[in-house]
C-alpha cells in the first residue's frame, strides 16, 4: 500500500523541478561578503551513484579530519584546511562539527527532533514536520550526504553557534562576518540564508560549490526515492503523502549563489 501510493504521486515530479519555492518571511542573517568565486576544481568531482547521493553508499575516497573526526571528499576537506591556515594567521581556529553524513545518521538526527517536538509541543502532523524540516533536512535529501557540505565553528565558540539575534555574542557575529569574506575565496559557499523554502539560517554551514554544484546536477535528475521512505523514519506516512512539496521546499532553501 505505501509503495503504491508513493507510485501514484512520484509521477507528479517531471514538472516540478521548474518551480519556484513559495517565499517566507525570515529575515536573512546581516552578513558582508562578495558572493561565491567561480573556482575550478583541480580535481574533477566523482560521479555519484544513486545511492550515494540518497546517502545510502558512502562517497568514494573519502578522508578523515584527524582533530574533529570527520569525513568529506579529498577536494573538499583540502579546501578546509587551506581555509583553516588562512583563519589561524587572524587567530580563529577552525574546527568541523560536521562533515559527511549518510541517511542512517540523517535519520538518527530527524528522529531526535521528532521525539523532542512529539514531547513538547502540541503540533500537527504538517506543522512538526515543518518545524523540523526548519532545522535538519528530510533523511535522503541532505546535502550532507555528498561529502561537500560542512559545518564549521571555531574552538572558542564550541557550542555558541547561532542564527544571529540582537542578543549575538559580538565575538560570534565577527566570526562569521570573517567566515563570509573569507570562506568564498577556498570555494565554500553559504547554502541557507533563510530567505526561501523550508530551511532557516545556517551561517555555520558551507559547501564546497566546485563539487556541490555538480551533485545538485545529479540529484535533480533522480526520478526514484521510495528507497529513502523509511518506515523507521518518524512521520513518514506525512513525508510520504507530501513527498512532492516537501521536495520542492528542500530545494527551495539553497542560496542560488551555491548552483552557479
Amino acid at each position: 500500500m505505501r509503495l503504491g501510493l508513493f507510485l501514484a504521486f512520484l509521477t507528479a515530479l517531471g514538472g516540478l523541478w521548474g518551480c519556484v519555492a513559495p517565499r517566507v518571511s525570515v529575515k536573512p542573517s546581516p552578513l558582508p561578503g562578495p558572493p561565491a568565486v567561480k573556482l575550478t576544481p583541480t580535481v574533477q568531482p566523482p560521479v555519484l551513484a544513486p545511492d550515494q547521493l540518497l546517502g545510502l553508499k558512502r562517497p568514494p575516497g573519502l578522508v578523515k579530519d584527524p582533530d574533529s573526526g570527520q569525513y568529506a571528499l579529498p577536494e573538499v576537506m583540502d579546501a578546509f584546511l587551506k581555509l583553516k591556515a588562512r583563519a589561524e594567521q587572524d587567530n580563529w581556529r577552525l574546527i568541523l562539527v560536521s562533515g559527511y553524513r549518510s541517511f542512517w545518521s540523517q535519520r538518527r538526527i530527524w528522529n531526535h527532533y521528532d521525539n523532542l517536538y512529539r514531547s513538547s509541543d502540541k503540533l500537527s502532523e504538517k506543522a512538526r514536520v515543518r518545524a523540523i524540516m526548519s532545522l535538519v533536512s528530510v533523511p535522503g535529501l541532505s546535502r550532507h550526504h555528498w561529502a561537500t557540505e560542512l559545518d564549521i565553528s571555531e574552538k572558542s565558540l564550541r557550542g555558541q553557534l547561532v542564527r544571529i539575534q540582537p542578543s549575538t555574542p559580538k565575538r560570534v557575529v565577527d566570526f562569521y562576518n570573517w567566515m563570509a569574506v573569507n570562506a568564498p575565496q577556498f570555494g565554500f559557499c553559504r547554502v541557507y540564508l533563510g530567505i526561501h523554502g523550508a530551511v532557516t539560517d545556517e551561517p555555520w554551514h558551507w559547501s564546497y560549490f566546485p563539487y556541490s554544484r555538480d551533485y545538485e546536477r545529479q540529484f535533480m535528475a533522480l526520478s526514484d526515492y521510495h528507497r529513502i521512505l523509511d518506515i523507521s523514519v518518524d512521520d513518514v506516512d506525512y513525508l510520504m503523502k507530501n513527498f512532492p512539496k516537501i521536495l520542492k521546499r528542500e530545494i527551495g532553501s539553497v542560496n542560488n549563489e551555491c548552483s552557479r
